[in-house]
């Protein structure tokens, strides 16, 4: 994962499990628009400094941890910002409450990290791995003659992946896409550096369940529909917790 998409899934499990807040209820403490922090914690735009700031000194929490994941998510108590008395014990009772839960859900989250595969990047310098590619396309109808004039190599990485540092591989589960042409055992290319237009096929994350769907606006609002008739439309309102991961640029299909 790249580092900004990872910090996104850090920061939303502080909002979520240590400071129990909704993301309208953050948005407003951090003088924010709530599309703002949804971009945040999808990875589509990095948490700022001044954020990563704020939560150290008001909050306690490790920027450190939040950037790379390593130690622990609380900083000792002397670092925490003077606040009164009563405030400090507070917010320091709520985060060692939490504190527990936090850890059970970073395992979690490992626990099924699996399910997203990340393509593997090139390193500077290593050589592409080309493919040949024939000039003459194959019939879909009649066969044809055959013609094995290699027209030019190809990389599957150029062709397949634009953003690479932005991209995943995420395996389908269940049939509400059919339609779509997309299958259960799927493997979905997600680019996660695209912003996400009305019609398009995208990665969305609902009550923290992540769902393969098309991205529609009616009367105004964002709705996911299935391209199977047998399921119904989700209709996303501003309560909702509701973000777009990524937006679907391929489909790779096993026959």
């Amino acid at each position: 994962m790249p580092t900004r998409v990872q910090l996104g899934v850090r920061h939303r499990q502080i909002r979520e499990s240590m400071l129990k807040m909704s993301v309208q209820e953050y948005a407003k403490i951090m003088d924010v628009k709530v599309p703002t922090v949804y971009s945040w914690e999808s990875g589509r735009t990095s948490v700022p400094q001044n954020i990563l700031a704020t939560l150290e000194k008001r909050y306690g929490i490790s920027s450190g941890w939040l950037l790379t994941g390593y130690g622990s998510p609380l900083l000792p108590s002397h670092e925490i910002e003077s606040t009164p008395l009563d405030s400090k014990r507070s917010v320091m009772e709520r985060l060692q409450d939490h504190l527990t839960t936090m850890q059970k859900l970073i395992e979690e989250l490992k626990h099924h990290s699996p399910e997203v595969i990340a393509p593997a990047r090139r390193e500077k310098g290593s050589a592409k791995r080309r493919i040949p590619m024939l000039a003459l396309g194959v019939s879909a109808g009649l066969p044809t003659a055959s013609d094995d004039t290699i027209e030019r190599e190809i990389d599957l990485a150029d062709m397949l992946l634009e953003h690479p540092e932005s991209t995943y591989f995420i395996r389908v589960v269940g049939d509400s896409m059919t339609d779509a042409g997309i299958s259960d055992g799927d493997t979905l290319i997600v680019d996660c550096a695209i912003q996400p237009r009305a019609g398009q096929v995208v990665i969305a994350k609902v009550y923290g369940e992540l769902t393969v769907k098309r991205y529609l606006v009616v009367d105004g609002r964002p709705v996911l529909r299935a391209e199977n008739r047998r399921y119904k439309d989700i209709a996303i309102t501003s309560d909702m917790d509701f973000t777009i991961v990524g937006v679907v640029r391929n489909c790779i299909k096993q026959l």
